[in-house]
C-alpha cells in the first residue's frame, strides 16, 4: 500500500466533525434510532431524487457518471467488511457502532448514485475497468479500484477474533476510505453535475473523518497496526486538494 510520509494529524486532537464521532455523540445505534435514521435518510434521498427529477436533459459528465458507477460497487466491500465485523460477538461494541454507522451512511449513499444514474439512463454498474474517468492511465480492472482488498485479506478478516479482528478491520476500512476518499476528490473537482459534485464534496470530508476517528480509536485501545499496513493519517490522500485552496492541476 503506498504511502507518502508526513506528519499526520494528531491523533489526540478533537475530529474535524466536532471532537467525537456520531456514536460517542448520540450513544448505540438502537433498533429505534436505527429506524428513525433510515427514515431520514430515505426522506432526504427523495428530496434527491425529486431534485434530480426536475431536469430534462442529462447534466451527467463522463466524470460524473464514471465517479458513480465505480463508488457504488466500491461502497458494496465497506457494507461487505462492516457486515463481518458486526457478526462478531468478541469485539467492542463501540467498534461495532462504527461499523453500523459505515454500513449506513454507504448504503444510503449507494441509493443516490443508482437514482442518480438511472433517471439519465446510465447503467449503475462501472463494466470491467475503473477509475478510467480519471485520466493519466487510472484504468484498472474493476476488482483492483483503489482501496479494495484481497479476497486473502477478507478471508483473513472473518476467520479474526478479538483484538486481531478490530485491528485488522480499522486498517482495511481506513485503506477502503483512502482509496474512496481519493476518487470523491478528483469528482469534486472535475465533476460536471452540481448535485454529483455535492455529493463526492460530502464523501470526501465524511470519509476523512472516520479514517481519523478510527485512528484515535486505535491508539487509545493500544491496538497494533497489523502487518503490510501503514499508519492511514501519514498518507497524503488524507489532505485531499478539494479541502484546500490549493488550484487545480488539470
Amino acid at each position: 500500500m503506498t504511502t507518502t510520509a508526513r506528519t499526520g494529524p494528531d491523533v489526540a486532537e478533537p475530529a474535524p466533525s466536532g471532537g467525537a464521532s456520531l456514536a460517542e455523540r448520540v450513544g448505540p445505534i438502537t433498533g429505534l434510532r436505527l429506524v428513525v435514521l433510515l427514515l431520514a435518510m430515505s426522506f432526504l434521498a427523495g428530496a434527491v431524487g425529486w431534485a434530480v427529477g426536475q431536469r430534462d436533459q442529462d447534466p451527467l459528465s463522463s466524470t460524473d457518471v464514471g465517479f458513480l458507477q465505480d463508488m457504488s460497487y466500491h461502497h458494496e466491500q465497506a457494507v461487505q467488511l462492516s457486515l463481518l465485523l458486526l457478526d462478531k460477538d468478541d469485539v467492542s461494541e463501540d467498534l461495532q457502532h462504527y461499523a453500523q454507522e459505515i454500513l449506513i451512511s454507504q448504503r444510503y449513499e449507494q441509493g443516490l448514485f443508482n437514482a442518480i444514474l438511472d433517471r439519465f439512463g446510465h447503467p449503475s454498474t462501472p463494466g470491467r475497468e475503473a477509475m478510467g474517468w480519471m485520466g493519466g492511465g487510472m484504468a484498472v480492472p474493476v476488482d483492483e479500484m483503489e482501496g479494495l482488498a484481497t479476497e486473502a485479506q477478507i478471508e483473513q478478516l472473518r476467520e479474526a477474533t478479538g483484538d486481531e479482528a478490530e485491528s485488522l478491520w480499522i486498517a482495511l476500512i481506513s485503506e477502503h476510505h483512502l482509496g474512496g476518499l481519493h476518487m470523491a476528490d478528483w469528482a469534486a473537482r472535475h465533476g460536471q453535475d452540481r448535485t454529483t459534485t455535492n455529493i463526492a464534496d460530502a464523501i470526501v470530508a465524511a470519509q476523512r473523518g472516520e479514517v481519523i476517528d478510527l485512528a484515535r480509536y486505535r491508539s487509545g485501545n493500544d491496538l497494533p497496526l497489523p502487518e503490510g499496513f501503514e499508519d492511514p493519517t501519514r498518507d497524503q490522500r488524507l489532505e485531499p486538494l478539494s479541502l484546500t485552496d490549493e488550484p487545480d492541476e488539470g
